[in-house]
This record gives structure tokens, sequence and C-alpha cells, in this order.
């Protein structure tokens, strides 16, 4: 019993003190217009460098630590850090000690929280974009209905695969007629995980859309993929220890974005990309990525769908036929509103049922181009 009673007090003494230096990172925030860019632990406190972010998106190396990695540096990392964002460190002194003294605080306890503050950059990341089409046309009450079908099928789709045990934590921000998607685990094979959420997605809205008989309770939908470059940063409080509200832009929010609004009804739209593949494979292609992600979801066949198990998978990138009967996977230009111009291609899902009639989610290269081609 006195065990569990020193525990307690020891953890209700932690939280005192993580409580006072959130607090303090808080008010160096100061509502969102600084970013807190690096820490290191002192003798008497901490030294911690803070930018304003007006500035902070213009520094000339992009690519450096400001925005990748672990926030507590070494000093010489520190100080190479303070000159390139032009900010001297501050010295705060603090009533505990950062380290391994019981009586403070660890490194890692204080790293934990102060990332809440930060601004991170992230090279390679898949990101979906699910839109609702005339949004706009449905009353409030049909609008909140529309956004919760998506939000369940997004929510099976991602049990499934983590029952799979594919690297997947779903993050979604919502654009007011749909979501944002993307993985917070970041690598090739999470960017994979993604686009066999995308597809599982695809088929459980599709059975949903089938099985609703509640009008307009799952619209009509059309669906833009892409993977890219991107910045992270979160929505801290003061008296909040740890956030998971975190908020993304960047090339690959805004190349999705502008796909959308040129993606017709049913289709699946995936903006050109290249990543580096896992452990040195050939590079992550819309090609290749659905050809992956196709071979994960061999794991899922026979998963019951509705009362109907699931035969098989079919996804692919379309294209026109080739004289040798072999399609060709099609690239197309689109130009958005602004004038930009972005390569995607179009994908097809196929989902064939024991004992019902088959999905076909997408739309074939012919919709879009005609029988001729």
């Amino acid at each position: 019993m006195d065990e569990i009673v020193d525990q307690a007090n020891v953890s209700g003494f932690k939280d005192s003190l993580k409580k006072q230096i959130n607090g303090l990172f808080f008010n160096l925030w100061a509502f969102g217009s600084n970013s807190l860019v690096a820490w290191m632990p002192t003798r008497l406190g901490i030294d911690i460098l803070s930018v304003p972010k007006v500035r902070l998106f213009n520094i000339e190396n992009p690519e450096s630590r400001v925005f990748h990695g672990q926030r507590q540096m070494e000093i010489d990392e520190f100080r190479q850090t303070s000159k390139l964002v032009d900010s001297e460190p501050m010295e705060i002194r603090l009533e505990f000690t950062i380290g391994d003294d019981e009586a403070g605080l660890t490194e890692d306890e204080v790293e934990e929280i102060f990332r809440n503050y930060a601004t991170f950059k992230t090279d390679y990341r898949a990101v979906l974009l699910l839109d609702i089409v005339g949004f706009s046309k449905h009353t409030p009450e049909a609008q909140a209905s529309q956004l919760s079908t998506l939000e369940f099928a997004l929510n099976i789709a991602e049990e499934s695969c983590k029952q799979k045990n594919l690297p997947i934590e779903m993050r979604r921000s919502t654009t007011g007629d749909g979501f944002y998607i993307w993985n917070r685990l970041t690598g090739p094979e999470s960017d994979i995980a993604l686009f066999v959420l995308m597809q599982l997605f695809l088929t459980y809205y599709s059975g949903l859309k089938r099985a609703i008989t509640e009008k307009n309770a799952a619209p009509d939908i059309r669906t833009a993929a892409g993977l890219g470059s991107h910045y992270s940063f979160y929505a801290p409080g003061r008296d909040v220890l740890y956030t998971s509200d975190e908020y993304i832009v960047g090339d690959v929010t805004i190349d999705v974005a502008r796909l959308i609004g040129k993606t017709n009804t049913h289709q699946i739209v995936i903006g050109e990309f290249s990543r580096p593949g896992i452990d040195g494979e050939s590079p992550l292609t819309p090609e290749r990525m659905m050809e992956v992600a196709s071979e994960k979801l061999k794991e899922f066949e026979g998963m019951p769908l509705f009362g109907n198990p699931v035969e098989k998978f079919s996804s692919y990138i379309t294209g026109p036929k080739r004289e040798n009967g072999t399609f060709k996977n099609q690239k197309m230009r689109v130009i958005d509103k602004h004038g930009f111009e972005h390569i995607c291609y179009n994908a097809k899902v196929n989902v064939f049922l024991d004992g019902d009639k088959p999905y076909y989610i997408g739309l074939q290269h012919s919709d879009l181009f005609g029988k001729a081609n």
C-alpha cells in the first residue's frame, strides 16, 4: 500500500512540473505567432530557440534540422541552428532539474511536451482527399449525416487494416464537405497502408451506399490521392500537456486539393509522385503503389461485407488498350483554376463478392475519353 501511495505522489509531483513547463512553452508560443525550434537542458534550467512563424518559413535551408528530427539538440547543433534562424537562445532558470534526477523531469518528458509547440516538415507522406459532390445543396442535417457515413466507413477501414497489422494511425481534418486523410506514421510501408485503407474505405462505402435506404445519407463522392511533402503543426493548450490535433499543409495537400477540383463524380484520381521504396527497392510511383497495395489487399479476401464474403479485389490504373491486348497506364494532364498543370492517373477498384453483385468503384478509361481510346 505504501508503495502505491508513493507512486501516486511521484505521479502528482511530475504532473505539476509538466504543467509548469508546458505553461512556459505556451507563453513563448504566443498564441501561435512563434514556433519553438529547439531546446537543450542547462545546469540551471533550459535554453530555448523561438522564432516568429512569419520568419520561420523563409529560412535559406528548409531541409535543415529546423524542421526535422528531435527538438532537443546538442550544444554545437543548437548553436548552428540558432545562427540559421537568426535567433538568440533564451536562457530560462527553472526550479527543478531536467535529467535523471527524480525530483525533476526527464529529457524525454520535456521533449514530448516541447514538440507540441514546434513545426515539422515531412518529405514524403500519402494523403487522401474525399469530397462529397453537391454537399452545399443539402440541409445541415443531411450534411451531418453524410459526413457521419464517410467517417463510419473510414473507421471500419482503419480497424480492418489494424487487424492485419498494417502500420496505420489514421488522422483526418475536415474540409467542410469532406476530409483530408493521412497516416500519422511515416515511411513507405505506412504510405502503402494508407493506399490500402483508401481502397477498403471505398469498398465499405460502396456497401453502405447499397445498404442504406435513407435518402442522401450516403452521397456520391470523388477521391483524390497524392504523396509528397508538407509541414505539420499542432494545437496546444495552456492546460493540455499532450495533443493529437495535428494540422498539415504543403505541396501534397495543395496538389490533391487542386486535383479534386478537376475530378468527376465517382472518380478516383492519383497525382504523380515518386518516393524511395522499402529497403532500397524500386521507387514507389502511382503505378507501383497500386501494385503493392493490391498485393496487400489479397490478405483481406474472404472478409465479410454486409453478409457476403469478398472473393477478390482488383485495383489498377486505367488506360487505353494496346494492340497486343494489354493496357497502358495513361497519364492525364489537368490545368487547375489557377493555371497550374498537374499530372495524374485515373484508378479503379473492383470488388467481387460471393453471393452478391460486384462493386465497380471509380470510372473506366472509356468513361473519361470515350470508346475510341
